[in-house]
């Protein structure tokens, strides 16, 4: 019953439309690892939305894939993979308009039907690699070893 509502809620963010959003995000939702850029943890609803319309902003054709989830009681964890290209800015940095492909998990509490709890962790550091915003590995540890 808790995964159909993660699933949802993966639906909506891949119409790239968020007008259902309140579908399945509680209005008191509290999110740890928030998407947007420098919003407060306790933002609710509103400050959810705003971190998903600057990812949509940022890749406005990203998919989010759900490749496996487990469900206990009022909590779901699920592992994800994302996929955009970079075509706006993002992170304080200008578009790149590189394609870029990352995993993540997220852990949701639900209440009601509605998702209360989110906190989501991805790999940013591949994110960023893979969009061009920092070195690969080899050049990375090329600069610390010239540094030393």
């Amino acid at each position: 019953m808790q995964k159909a509502v993660v699933e949802r809620f993966v639906s909506i963010i891949n119409t790239h439309d968020l007008t259902n959003l309140a579908e399945v995000i509680a209005h008191d939702v509290t999110e740890e690892g928030p998407i947007v850029v420098d919003a407060p943890a306790e933002g609710g609803i509103a400050a959810f939305r705003t971190g998903w319309e600057q990812m949509l902003s940022s890749f406005p054709d990203i998919h989010v894939a759900l490749d496996g989830m487990v469900e206990e009681g009022d909590t779901v964890a699920a592992r994800i993979t994302l996929r955009a290209t970079g075509t706006g800015f993002y992170r304080r940095a200008e578009a790149t308009g590189r394609p870029a492909e990352w995993t993540g998990f997220v852990w949701v509490r639900l209440r009601d039907g509605k998702i209360v709890y989110f906190h989501g962790l991805t790999d940013r550091f591949g994110v960023l690699q893979q969009l061009g915003f920092i070195g690969s590995d080899d050049e990375l540890a090329a600069k610390v070893n010239a540094a030393n």
